[in-house]
């Protein structure tokens, strides 16, 4: 490749960046698709195109490219990250379950990472298993809401109800205790 060509490729590259942050998302996804034309397998290329796919609600289009990322580098967990995000918002929890695991796995346990696997697990797996899991991250990240309110869900459903309660007052501020019973402020 001449470095002119070279040169074009990444100017155009730089121009469809700038109009997707712009939000003229289909005048960047011009831009792309005719890049990938000339680099089908570049990753850059391929993820941001599948961005632009999914900013414009186009899933599927968007999951085949993040697909095609993670194929060409399997432990780069921003791509395993866009492919399972791109799942969930799917409701795909089984195709996502894999890959936050592998994030998981990878020590990229953060809270958000923790969140989107405890709601994963919850939609999925056995209560059992939820609560484990939730419980060790609400050991990390004791004031999250998210994971205070699927863990009371999870000890609800497991029969735990005082404690699931407890959870889900302090992931929700909507419940109050008193020795008639249980309140559900709105």
């Amino acid at each position: 490749m001449n470095k002119e060509l070279s040169q074009k490729l990444i100017d155009d590259f730089s121009e469809a960046e700038r109009l997707c942050n712009e939000n003229k998302l289909n005048e960047s996804l011009e831009i792309y698709k005719a890049l990938l034309k000339v680099l089908p397998n570049h990753i850059s290329v391929l993820n941001n195109t599948g961005l632009v796919y999914e900013k414009l609600g186009d899933f599927n289009k968007s999951i085949d490219l993040y697909i095609k990322c993670n194929e060409l580098a399997p432990d780069q967990v921003i791509l395993i990250n866009n492919l399972a995000n791109a799942y969930t918002r799917m409701d795909r929890w089984e195709d996502a379950y894999p890959l936050l695991k592998k994030i998981i796995d990878l020590d990229y346990e953060n809270e958000s990472n923790s969140e989107k696997y405890a709601l994963c697990l919850f939609n999925i797996k056995s209560k059992g298993e939820t609560k484990s899991f939730i419980g060790s991250a609400i050991a990390k990240y004791p004031e999250n809401r998210l994971l205070n309110r699927l863990l009371g869900r999870s000890l609800l459903e497991l029969n735990s109800h005082i404690e699931g309660l407890k959870y889900l007052r302090k992931g929700s501020g909507f419940i109050q205790f008193d020795p008639d019973g249980v309140k559900y402020l709105n």
